[in-house]
């Protein structure tokens, strides 16, 4: 039988990535000397094999193109690890359903991956403190997550990106001397999706917020939204409505609806002009409880993974809101990303009203009226 892309990456030929990583004693300022035999514990999961020096090649070599199961098969192996993780080290486990969703493009997927790269890396290097993380020879050793080989991504990128995620994980486990016995890595399903791939990238985000115990700070989210407020804006030609009243009190799952609503009319806009967008269960979504603020981020994060490529694809230039116009909250809460967000809101609502179907374009501009309230205006 021949092998999968995934056996490429994970299970290289003999001598391929056969060296172990080393940690000089010396280096070692605690260590968790730990033998955990999770047969039963963790139902299974047992040893994994050291990730392949060859997968944390350059982009550029592409023996073969990866498939939505494999992408998959190397999120649901690095879960595997981060389970462990989190039993070793008393985490709670992610209780909130995976998204439902479909219409995924790669870009979805590499945002997302990136993401988790960042967290992966944050991690590690709290756990290393002053040690250095022993990764394989050949790794991604920046702290940012690599480029996409082109502009054009593929599931390649998204791979890599994952496997440099996880070789931090891994990095980690050999740092603290932890060990697993038994089970096997998981197999690939054929039958897997890109939209499954990126339902599960999303819940190791979820996990990995629980490993770093902290909740992803409002800053964040609020810099996602203004980003995506500012993508808009070149859609619709340097259109900025002005804020709402700010609004005391919101909470997560408050932004967290008003974005559900931006992803919606960002939706019925691409729609219109035929360019693919994420599909998301947005009455599931709505009915989420517990919304935390890592799950804003994370929808702001897909939705300007959206707003981006409509900006490139549409040829767009890049606007700013006039100065001013958006004050920067010496400390954000909820009801500031609430209030943003509304700009966001009202922006794609013009969007979705301007867009024409038979050109497949949007507009150079579009007014606003008071109140931000949109005031469909066709300009020449």
């Amino acid at each position: 039988m021949g092998r999968t892309h995934a056996d490429r990456l994970f299970h290289p030929s003999p001598g391929a990535g056969a060296r172990r990583w080393r940690i000089a004693p010396r280096m070692a300022r605690f260590r968790v000397g730990i033998q955990c035999s999770l047969l039963g514990v963790l139902g299974g999961l047992g040893q994994l094999p050291l990730l392949a020096e060859e997968a944390a090649g350059t982009a550029n070599e592409r023996p073969q193109q990866a498939a939505p199961p494999d992408l998959y098969q190397a999120v649901a192996h690095f879960q595997l690890d981060l389970e462990m993780l989190r039993w070793v080290t008393g985490s709670p486990r992610v209780a909130l359903s995976p998204w439902a969703v479909s219409m995924v493009e790669p870009r979805h997927l590499l945002w997302q991956a990136q993401v988790m790269f960042r967290k992966a890396s944050q991690f590690a290097e709290e756990i290393a403190g002053t040690r250095e993380l022993a990764l394989p020879p050949g790794s991604w050793r920046r702290t940012q997550p690599r480029p996409p080989a082109s502009g054009d991504i593929q599931l390649d990128d998204v791979l890599r990106v994952v496997v440099d995620a996880h070789e931090r994980i891994r990095a980690t486990i050999e740092l603290q001397n932890i060990r697993m016995v038994g089970g096997q890595r998981p197999d690939r399903d054929a039958t897997k999706t890109a939209g499954d791939a990126l339902a599960q990238i999303v819940q190791g985000n979820r996990q990995l917020n629980f490993l770093l115990h902290r909740e992803v700070p409002p800053r964040d989210a609020y810099n996602r939204v203004m980003a995506a407020v500012e993508r808009a804006g070149d859609l619709l030609g340097g259109t900025y409505p002005p804020l709402s009243p700010l609004v005391a009190g919101k909470r997560p799952d408050d932004v967290y609806g008003r974005l559900i609503t931006c992803l919606g009319l960002l939706r019925s806009a691409a729609s219109t002009l035929e360019i693919p967008t994420l599909a998301l269960d947005l009455d599931r979504e709505l009915a989420r409880q517990d919304v935390s603020g890592a799950d804003v981020y994370h929808l702001a994060t897909t939705l300007l993974s959206d707003l981006e490529y409509m900006t490139r694809l549409l040829g767009r230039e890049a606007t700013k809101p006039p100065r001013g116009e958006y004050p920067n909250p010496p400390f954000v809460f909820p009801s500031h990303i609430h209030q943003l967000a509304g700009v966001l809101e009202t922006q794609l609502r013009n969007l979705a009203s301007t867009a024409n179907p038979e050109t497949g374009d949007v507009p150079a501009g579009a007014a606003t009226g008071e109140n931000g309230a949109a005031a469909i205006q066709i300009l020449d």
